[in-house]
């Protein structure tokens, strides 16, 4: 991963020196995502009580359909896009109020999201944007543990959404480099424990992205 880093940085430096203003893209585009995420300690209910799930960051993979909008439409400067991401992060800790105990398993998101973008743009290459995203995640336990011991399992489907923002820069009129930033949400899903209980769980995820857009 470090070497791909390496040779991405070594092909762009020589173009992100030199940023003379670029004509803007107007209408469809596809783009892949690679990044990191970071899930926030989620705190759990069961019939039993509240507990929390600690959990470790991890990479993650989007891909997107959108369309960009033409310079003085209507709507403003910027896009809509159709968004699917795969995120996933092993368990680290569960803790409950005797203590932390060592946790194993996984918990996957797959997400399809529909984004809308306002985008800044000035005289240069480099154009800001701010963002909102609404959609559905489907959410996976694989086979959470704790101390070794099954605790749950299961898939729940829920609404979702998120908010971006991060920076554009323009290669040619038709291919963008894009690092942003997304914060995900999503209502609690439930899963099933290995006793039958429901269990019902938070999931909140920030999350870095590097990605490449091609208009056509």
């Amino acid at each position: 991963m470090n070497r791909i880093c390496r040779i991405i940085i070594t092909l762009c430096l020589p173009l992100l020196l030199c940023s003379p203003a670029m004509a803007q893209h107007a209408g469809p585009y596809i783009g892949a995502f690679v990044g990191g995420n970071v899930l926030m300690d989620a705190k759990s209910s069961d019939s039993s009580g509240l507990f929390t799930f600690t959990f470790n960051p991890d990479m993650q993979g989007s891909a997107v359909l959108g369309w960009e909008f033409a310079p003085g439409n209507p709507v403003g400067t910027g896009r809509v896009e159709l968004e699917y991401t795969r995120r996933s992060n092993p368990l680290d800790q569960v803790k409950f109020v005797e203590g932390s105990f060592k946790g194993d398993g996984d918990i996957k998101a797959d997400s399809l999201m529909i984004n809308f973008f306002g985008v800044y743009p000035d005289n240069t290459k480099w154009a800001p944007y701010f963002g909102v995203g609404i959609g559905a995640a489907r959410i996976e336990t694989s086979s959470l543990k704790v101390t070794g011991q099954p605790l749950a399992s299961g898939s729940d489907t829920v609404l979702a959404y998120q908010l971006g923002a991060g920076v554009d820069y323009s290669l040619t009129k038709y291919l963008n480099l894009d690092l942003g930033y997304r914060f995900f949400n999503s209502i609690r899903p439930e899963f099933t424990e290995a006793n039958g209980q429901k269990l019902k769980m938070d999931y909140v995820s920030h999350n870095l992205v590097f990605g490449l857009r091609v208009g056509f």
